[in-house]
């Protein structure tokens, strides 16, 4: 039984997302994005489609935080909270489906981000199909978390517009000023692959073989922490996000 509840709420959250705008709103100017960086770049395919997928996937993060935090704007939450068998059921209900879509994201990116390489003239190269096609699938991964990550801001906040701009302010600035403060003060030079957005990057940026993938400081002799390993402490963020997110459902007072 609370399997098939768990089922409903996720269909019902389905329905609230195709009947809005805002999967495909923020879906095209993403796959726009990812073919423009490809066309424009001189890598081999797999960073190139690397190189993109690092710079689009902030929108699978907006489209988590829409997915949490529109109905405190539309008013709906009451409703769905009283509707689900609990907060944190329509919490994690709300995960699955953004987790769905954001690797969906991820899934249309990459075959645009090949058709970005051949308009831009540049070659496939051998053996490209095979490391293109598992990094198609590290990206779903990626975009699925990024999402989650998102529904848990989104419901700790519990205000769409503050939500969104806190999350693009952390990933055009915050981090970066974590990142610039940890390596000159305590030269710690490593550490944007164990900070959330420097994790899913290098995430990506590993499996495609450029561990110099969008780094600030070009250091050659640098220890660079593999794929999987960068992956688990993503993996880390969005859980701390989804109990972050499921706290402020439980506490928020919504009368």
């Amino acid at each position: 039984m609370p399997a098939l509840g768990m089922v409903g709420l996720v269909n019902a959250e389905a329905r609230k997302t195709s009947s809005t705008a805002a999967w495909w709103a923020l879906l095209i100017p993403a796959v726009l994005l990812c073919l423009l960086v490809t066309a424009i770049s001189e890598s081999s395919a797999a960073v190139a489609v690397a190189k993109a997928l690092v710079f689009v996937a902030p929108f699978a993060a907006v489209f988590g935080v829409v997915c949490a935090a529109a109905e405190f704007s539309h008013r709906t939450i009451t409703t769905s909270y009283l509707t689900a068998p609990g907060r944190a059921q329509l919490v994690l209900a709300k995960v699955a489906l953004a987790a769905g879509v954001g690797a969906g994201y991820a899934l249309v990116c990459v075959p645009f981000g090949l058709l970005g390489i051949v308009l831009g003239g540049n070659e496939m190269g051998s053996g490209a199909f095979s490391t293109v096609l598992g990094l198609t699938l590290v990206g779903m991964v990626v975009y699925a978390l990024w999402a989650i990550v998102g529904v848990g801001i989104g419901m700790l906040i519990g205000n769409q517009i503050a939500a969104v701009l806190t999350v693009v302010l952390y990933l055009t600035l915050v981090e970066l000023i974590v990142e610039l403060m940890a390596i000159w003060v305590f030269s710690l030079e490593n550490v944007r692959e164990f900070l959330p957005k420097g994790s899913a990057d290098q995430t990506l940026a590993g499996f495609a073989g450029d561990v110099s993938i969008d780094r600030l400081l070009e250091a050659p002799t640098l220890d660079v922490t593999p794929w999987w390993v960068t992956l688990l402490v993503f993996c880390g963020y969005a859980a701390v996000a989804v109990l972050g997110g499921i706290a402020g459902a439980q506490h928020r007072d919504i009368t």
